[in-house]
């Protein structure tokens, strides 16, 4: 297990901040979770926490994420300000905007380190009080989202921060300062990746609605949800047949026979439907590949991914 997690994520730096002990990550599971998807976590308490000058902390609250340095994959770690410094790119408007929610980013125009256009989604992280931004070029969205496939034109929209409605009614909008990554009308999803030519699915729990939005839709499962749901549990009971002593495993399988639990109280019958099928039979027109399974079926697509999926800095 620890081969694996040292492929993903940087364990040297948790050991220096007190969260990698005795070979064990000491952090809630959904904390490492987002570490894992390249999000930022909740506040997490470190302790002594040493810096490369050599100075050191011996407690803190921050929030961590991993981030690519040359090919190295680095712990970042975003303290709480005391004072709210100003983005050089918003106006005193936006400024105020953000930091009192009334808007959830602000799109600004601007130039790379080599003086190309681009674009600049720039948020507020209530948690840190700071502004944080990132590159949509950057990020890598979701091939679709509770089985529904996102054309070109809504993957745009994804990436740049505005909200999204599926035919199912579900609306979503990426949000760099979420542990999640996203937002949405409802309190899970299940996102299909595209990973190495094929598609491997992805529960994601606890989600925080939109800004300034309530829906009754929240707890509501759709036939898509539930369908994507279905093949999240296949994906992880092959898994757990070549991992059988991974508790992580073992676990996520416990968030998804949960939200089929939740589900089965608001609409049996589609339940029923879909449970009374064999696994195989479900209509589905992606296969399904993950990092223990042969590549898939790639799905064409009119753009190309770009490999990071994070673009946030200061």
């Amino acid at each position: 297990m620890k081969e694996q997690l040292d492929n993903q994520l940087p364990l040297k730096d948790l050991e220096n901040v007190g969260l990698f002990v005795g070979g064990a990550i000491t952090m809630e599971w959904d904390n490492l979770n987002a570490l894992k998807r390249g999000n930022m976590t909740d506040l997490v308490e470190l302790k002594n926490v040493k810096g490369e000058d050599g100075f050191e902390i011996e407690a803190m609250e921050a929030r961590l994420s991993v981030v690519d340095d040359n090919g190295q994959n680095k712990l970042r770690i975003d303290p709480i300000y005391k004072d709210i410094q100003k983005h050089p790119l918003l106006t005193d408007q936006e400024h105020e905007q953000l930091v009192s929610g009334k808007v959830a980013n602000v799109r600004k125009e601007t130039t790379d380190k080599a003086g190309n256009p681009t674009t600049e989604i720039i948020e507020f992280d209530s948690l840190t009080n700071q502004f944080l931004s990132y590159d949509p070029r950057k990020l890598k969205v979701p091939e679709s989202i509770n089985n529904e496939i996102l054309p070109p034109e809504k993957k745009r929209k994804l990436r740049e921060g505005e909200v999204i409605t599926l035919a199912d009614g579900t609306e979503v909008q990426y949000r760099t300062s979420d542990k999640n990554g996203l937002r949405s009308n409802r309190s899970a999803l299940v996102l299909s990746l595209l990973i190495d030519g094929g598609l491997s699915y992805l529960l994601i729990t606890g989600i925080a609605r939109l800004l300034g939005r309530e829906s009754a839709e929240e707890k509501s499962y759709s036939k898509g949800y539930l369908t994507a749901l279905k093949e999240v549990e296949k994906q992880l009971e092959r898994k757990q047949s070549k991992f059988p002593n991974d508790k992580s495993i073992a676990n996520e399988i416990n968030v998804v026979k949960h939200e089929f639990s939740n589900a089965s109280a608001m609409a049996p019958a589609e339940l029923n439907a879909l449970r009374a099928k064999d696994a195989d039979d479900i209509e589905n027109e992606y296969n399904v590949n993950d990092p223990d399974q042969g590549t898939a079926k790639k799905v064409s697509d009119e753009e190309d991914e770009p490999n990071q999926s994070r673009g946030r800095g200061r």
